[in-house]
């Protein structure tokens, strides 16, 4: 078909059914389909039939769409199936969207060729071989490389002893002091609690080449693709290197390190770069500690040594190889002044080169000898360009310094302190969790809350992982991940089928102990049962200890008791009111009192509802009296005491009838007066006079109303009585009293009101007076009354008073 006359109506067709499409699934998501599946089965065979079609379409769309292409194909074949490999779906449409952005702008001639064509990617995709899988740190299987560690000459010390590391350093080119066999630092009693650096005096005393503070031109590296590294795995081959080495004035360096299948980690490749040439470096050979005699290339100052990220490769050098360098330039700590958006060698690589470094194998097993083509690759580019960036950034520093702002002289600085670092083994302590891969940090960094039993099972099950890493050599991660180790304490397992349904992947060493562990939990959770709160061990409330004054040489048995019972610090003088607010010391106080306290504080201190402001919660009455009454005590004991002053708001204006005035003067008017919240006597408060008035005239009106209601039901009660007394002397004045005949009575509820009389045979007795219509709804009217309306707040102010 003519491509330029049937596109445009293709394309109108295609966006109509996508409409149309859309709106109808849009409107069938809306309505709640299971409840019509419910209803009627063939709706629900039709929905399957069609769920079934449309699942067999989308994975004929996901094969022609990942033809000739590294993706994988999902295969869905339910709901569940879908949402399983979303991800991969996305990846697929995906591609297929850049598929499409290629084949526009081919089809618009923005640019001539993007990518090969299909049939081209086809056949290279045919002739290609299968890549090889390079094992990778996320493996978590038995690992099918033998542990070079078992043969160095000097095994890694996984003891978790507190003794300092010792430099492996046995000579020292370039020193300035010479290499002392007394490097310890000693303690009061004698023990040695760390190493000096051996080169300290050398880094700090260094200076760099004057080319590292001068504007030249960038020396491009030689091609990636023409050139090749050399791969040194003998004594001969560094000897080799080293004497070309001492040539250069600039080399670049960077390290592969493994630490999944080994306790402390171990250094597996080392590659440096010269101008002219790249070499890679096995460490992992048994002669490893040999690799010191680089010292005399790394200790010279007169060589600039560039790394990037270099605060792990300084630490790394010191533990494995003995080496130190002087002379560090840091490209991180160059890109940190430079303020680029990434700091990464990734992105300089991108920004100088236009180079794309493959970072899938920078997770790779660094042990696997050989070398597979990609990982040997990647290691080299880490450091073949290193030294070309570093031209330019240099350029880059030099040209924005100025006088009061030197960036030069700023990452020299930086760099000098990564150099100065020295390696200290990591001391794990179980029982404060504090140290080198400790739970405490573990534990502050996660948001999990934790129970008593929850905590001490974390803390138990941390302890197995660590104890069992070390016996065996292993990364902590691969005997036990982090998400596997707050799994378990938050389900606390009892049987191994629950533990390892509970945690994935599941390493082998963990699949072998289950037993093992599944003790370890359970008696963890019994002890946990009685144990410390998390908070209590993460955020510890300290007591306030006077370190500077001599202790005493005896206490009583009363402070150390209190000492120990004691939950919160409390400072003696407040630095605010100083010692106003100072308290008379108190006995100890038993810690069920101290807790009931504590939870009466907390609800005590929750937002109270609104409630209206008044003076005090029940007004106090002044019994009238005719002398002044005394006050007890002595006067002095007023000055401490608290009370409270509320003004009140303008009270709302009410009209007061002449009768409720006339009944107010015969009820007696109570005197309100501020209620002080202490034991304050009343007659040393006052208010003013309109907010007495207020008070008392609302108080008087609710009196007169509480007054009236009381007569009126002591008046009807009296008539009831008189009324019952009328009977019984009627009872007696007639002796032949004539039982009341219902039969013939009138009817009460259809009675004449204007009719007196007597009718029917019945006789009536006493008085006779016009009857009154019957109301059955009379007695409802003397149920109880309801709730009142509450009062509206009054506004106003309080202050309290000390």
């Amino acid at each position: 078909m003519e491509i330029a006359a049937d596109f445009a109506p293709y394309e109108e067709r295609v966006q109509a059914a996508l409409v149309k499409t859309t709106r109808s699934v849009t409107q069938i998501t809306s309505e709640d389909l299971n409840f019509h599946r419910s209803f009627d089965n063939n709706l629900a065979a039709d929905v399957d039939e069609e769920s079934a079609r449309l699942l067999r379409l989308t994975n004929s769309l996901l094969k022609v769409a990942t033809s000739g292409s590294d993706l994988r194909v999902p295969e869905l074949r339910d709901e569940d199936g879908l949402e399983e490999n979303w991800r991969t779906v996305v990846d697929v449409i995906d591609e297929l969207l850049e598929k499409a952005d290629a084949c526009l702008d081919e089809f618009t001639g923005i640019i001539k060729k993007l990518s090969p064509s299909q049939e081209e990617r086809g056949a290279a995709l045919s002739k290609r071989t299968t890549s090889a899988h390079f094992p990778s740190v996320y493996d978590f299987g038995p690992s099918k490389i033998p542990k070079p560690q078992l043969l160095f000459t000097t095994r890694p010390k996984n003891n978790d002893d507190a003794s300092p590391f010792k430099p492996l350093l046995r000579s020292k080119p370039h020193a300035i002091t010479p290499l002392s066999p007394n490097l310890g630092e000693t303690a009061p009693d004698g023990t040695i609690i760390s190493y000096k650096h051996p080169y300290e005096t050398e880094i700090r005393n260094s200076t760099y080449p004057s080319s590292a503070y001068t504007i030249s031109a960038a020396h491009e590296s030689k091609p990636f693709e023409t050139t090749t590294a050399t791969f040194v795995d003998t004594l001969e081959g560094v000897q080799s290197m080293l004497a070309e080495l001492k040539q250069a004035t600039e080399i670049a360096i960077d390290l592969e390190h493994h630490d999944a299948h080994s306790y402390h980690g171990i250094v597996c490749l080392m590659q440096i770069s010269t101008r002219e040439k790249d070499w890679i470096v096995d460490t992992l050979k048994p002669w490893r500690e040999e690799l010191q005699i680089l010292n005399e290339v790394f200790a010279d100052p007169k060589i600039l040594k560039v790394l990037h990220g270099s605060t792990m490769d300084v630490i790394w050098l010191q533990r494995d190889l003995g080496l130190y360098i002087v002379g560090l330039f840091d490209t991180y700590h160059a890109a940190v002044a430079l303020d680029y958006p990434k700091k990464s060698l990734k992105f300089l690589l991108e920004k100088f080169v236009n180079f794309q470094a493959e970072k899938k194998y920078q997770m790779a097993d660094w042990r696997l000898r050989p070398l597979l083509p990609g990982m040997f690759d990647y290691a080299r580019s880490d450091t073949h360009y290193l030294l070309y960036i570093y031209d330019q950034i240099r350029n880059s520093l030099v040209e924005h310094s100025t006088p009061t702002d030197n960036l030069i002289e700023y990452v020299l600085e930086k760099s000098k302190q990564e150099a100065l670092q020295r390696y200290e083994r990591p001391v794990y302590n179980a029982e404060t969790g504090q140290g080198s891969g400790g739970w405490q940090d573990m534990l502050i960094r996660n948001s999990s809350l934790f129970s008593r039993e929850q905590f001490a099972v974390f803390r138990a099950v941390h302890q197995w992982r660590d104890k069992i890493a070390r016996s065996e050599d292993e990364g902590v991660q691969y005997v036990l991940s982090k998400q596997s180790l707050f799994k378990i304490a938050h389900a606390m397992p009892l049987d191994p089928a629950s533990l390892l349904r509970t945690i994935s992947p599941v390493s082998p060493l963990v699949r072998a102990r289950a037993s093992e562990l599944v003790q370890v939990i359970k008696q963890a959770k019994i002890v946990g049962a009685t144990g410390p709160e998390l908070r209590d061990v993460l955020f510890p409330l300290k007591q306030k200890v006077e370190e500077s004054k001599p202790s005493t040489p005896t206490s009583s048995p009363e402070s150390e008791r209190d000492s120990r019972t004691v939950l919160a610090a409390r400072t003696d003088v407040s630095q605010f009111w100083g010692p106003t607010l100072e308290q008379p010391p108190h006995p100890p106080v038993p810690v069920s009192h101290s807790l009931a306290a504590t939870a009466e504080a907390f609800l005590l201190s929750l937002p109270l509802p609104s409630m209206p402001p008044k003076v005090s919660d029940k007004p106090v009455k002044e019994e009238p009296s005719s002398s002044p009454q005394k006050i007890s005590g002595p006067t002095a004991t007023t000055t401490n005491e608290i009370f409270t002053l509320k003004q009140f708001g303008a009270p709302k204006k009410r009209k007061i009838s002449p009768t409720m005035e006339d009944e107010a003067e015969d009820v007696s008017k109570p005197k309100t007066a501020i209620t002080p919240t202490a034991e304050t006597p009343t007659a040393s408060l006052s208010t003013d006079d309109s907010m007495s008035g207020a008070s008392n005239s609302v108080s008087s009106a609710i009196q007169t109303k509480a007054q009236k209601r009381r007569e009126k039901k002591k008046q009807k009660t009296a008539s009831t009585l008189r009324q019952q007394g009328d009977n019984n002397d009627d009872g007696k004045e007639s002796p032949n009293f004539t039982p009341f005949d219902y039969g013939n009575a009138e009817s009460v509820l259809h009675a004449n009101p204007t009719e007196n009389g007597n009718r029917g045979n019945g006789s009536y007795r006493g008085k006779q007076k016009q009857k009154r219509q019957f109301n059955p709804y009379a007695k409802a009217m003397d149920a109880p009354q309801g709730m009142r309306k509450s009062k509206k707040e009054i506004e106003g102010k309080s202050f309290t008073f000390r």
